[in-house]
């Protein structure tokens, strides 16, 4: 097919140059203004005419502007022959052209995953940073204004030699805006938890629609309806206003309650104008791992970049088995000294700690994971999908307005308590050693290790109740995620509050029994690790054109 840009100078294709800001020829090098000239009559500013390749394994859709085809998938990362169609899309009102080239994008992008620890072999070879595509996605632009005068009462804080003074103060801010646009992303492919995190997008650079800029560059179909963050971006207006307005404050802070009520007024003056579709420039790669994928997207005006990254075991572990000699030989040098010795005892409540500690944060991933897995916190995937036959549509809606609405954890939850008692545990070491107590660390491992028989010691029991308080609360925490890392903590948990239980005085015994603890605690760690790898990365994408259409947001 002839290309939809041919240069003026030579007939060759023309392609959008970041650099240059201008269209330049691929064959004679030609440079052309970008607002002057006049595309081929298949594509205007009304409409665009496309070829739409459609992946075969994950029906991800992508149109390509005038390009020469697509090697790969680059929602699955599949290598497949994509199926080819053509297509007159609508278009937005707005553009937002790349301001950072390919290049500079793969430089974020190794600056970003060069120094990251336990990172997969190859991450930053050429043939994977080759990758990245760059993709103008949809997004809405839900415009609003604001004129008026927000006051509250602030105060700053002096200390002197003799005195602290207090200074209070009648903040006065103008805020006089005529359009601040809001965005948040119109495609099911793209999480609005990875989209708010690539934010923000130099709004003053829009551009009014004008399809030279697309050339050469990969475009992906709006899929969601343009009303459907419309209550999310006024609270989104209203917090980034709140910030602004405490932000010209002169280093002084708002009274008790002040932020609530500038919240308020703000909002009972913030006026919304109208949803408008705009493309914003995103280069998108992703990269396949075992049946799911891990995705790099970096904002393709600011760098800003987003990283799934899991972990390569082998490094890991590597890397654990030398840092626990170092701990080790750090030990043996501290009990001499500080002249105290580690008893057999000792490990007891150290494996009760490890495996609590482990059933925790397997819990918490668990539960990370099958909130990603199920997109509740993605308010777009159950509002379209058609792809969803109508009870999982209907039940997914229902779940992820019930987590929305669920009220915030109470001050005294059982994570706050805790919290606040490792908080204070860990201040209160900290003052001993920085006063020159070392006493206190001899103290500190004898009352762990040590049941006597001249009574309890009540400090190594409150131990013991501490790793127990933390299984509770990680059964609390898993909610509906698998329960493998939590089941393999708790059982050697059980295992290793028994143990000390039998209290038998054979130490041969306790060896031979917590190595069968430690045994499981390797076992829960490499869980651990397939889990955090899980949470680290996405189940293969079904995304279908579902409807929305960014021209609906043209006025």
């Amino acid at each position: 097919m002839a290309t939809m840009f041919p240069c003026p100078n030579c007939g060759g294709q023309l392609r959008y140059s970041i650099k240059d800001k201008q269209l330049k020829c691929m064959s004679c090098g030609e440079l052309t203004d970008v607002e002057q000239y006049k595309p081929d009559d298949r594509i205007n500013a009304d409409s665009v005419n496309t070829k739409i390749y459609t992946c075969p394994t994950c029906n991800g859709e992508i149109q390509l502007i005038d390009n020469d085809g697509m090697e790969f998938c680059p929602f699955c990362g599949n290598q497949v022959t994509m199926q080819e169609h053509f297509s007159t899309e609508g278009a937005p009102k707005y553009v937002l052209p790349f301001m950072i080239d390919k290049q500079e994008a793969k430089q974020s992008y190794v600056r970003n995953t060069i120094d990251i620890s336990f990172a997969p072999t190859g991450l930053n070879d050429d043939a994977n940073v080759e990758k990245l595509v760059p993709l103008y996605t949809p997004y809405y632009l839900y415009d609003y204004n604001i004129h008026d005068k927000i006051s509250y009462r602030a105060e700053r804080y002096e200390t002197t030699s003799q005195y602290y003074v207090t200074y209070k103060a009648n903040i006065k801010v103008d805020m006089d805006l005529d359009h601040l646009k809001v965005p948040f992303d119109a495609s099911q492919a793209l999480d609005d938890e990875i989209a708010e995190k690539l934010e923000p997008f130099p709004m003053e650079k829009l551009k009014p629609f004008n399809p030279n800029y697309l050339a050469g560059f990969f475009v992906e179909n709006s899929t969601v309806d343009k009303d459907l963050y419309k209550d999310d971006s006024e609270h989104k207006a209203v917090d980034y206003l709140t910030y602004k307005s405490l932000d010209n404050s002169n280093n002084y802070s708002p009274e008790f309650g002040s932020k609530n009520e500038i919240k308020n007024n703000i909002s009972s003056s913030i006026k919304y104008n109208d949803t408008e579709g705009a493309y914003l420039p995103l280069y998108f790669m992703t990269t396949r791992y075992g049946d799911r994928v891990a995705y790099s997207i970096i904002n393709g005006a600011t760098g800003q970049t987003y990283l799934d990254m899991p972990i390569e075991k082998r490094k890991m572990f590597i890397a654990g088995a030398f840092a626990s000699l170092g701990i080790f030989a750090l030990l043996v040098c501290l009990s001499f000294l500080f002249n105290f010795s580690f008893k057999v005892k000792t490990l007891c409540l150290f494996s009760a700690f490890m495996s609590s500690v482990i059933a925790y944060i397997g819990a918490g991933l668990a539960n990370k994971t099958y909130r990603s897995d199920n997109h509740l916190d993605d308010k777009g995937y159950y509002m379209n999908n058609a792809n969803l036959d109508e009870e999982h549509r209907v039940n997914g809606k229902k779940e992820y307005y019930a987590d929305k609405m669920r009220k915030p954890k109470p001050f005294g939850h059982p994570e706050q308590i805790l919290g606040l008692v490792v908080a204070a545990i860990g201040i209160f070491v900290v003052f001993q050693l920085t006063t020159g107590n070392y006493e206190f660390i001899e103290w500190l491992f004898s009352g762990l290790s040590n049941i006597g028989s001249n009574g309890t010691n009540y400090l190594g029991i409150i131990g013991y109740i501490v790793t127990g308080v933390i299984i509770i609360i990680a059964i609390c925490k898993v909610g509906k995620g698998k329960k493998t890392v939590l089941s393999l903590g708790i059982l050697s948990w059980i295992l290793a509050v028994a143990i000390r239980i039998i209290n038998n005085p054979n130490d041969l015994f306790y060896y031979g029994a917590l190595i069968i603890v430690f045994t499981i605690l390797v076992i829960s760690i490499n869980a651990i690790v397939d889990e955090y790898n899980r949470s680290a990365t996405h189940p293969s994408p079904h995304f279908e054109r579902k409807g929305g259409g960014l021209e609906n947001a043209r006025n």
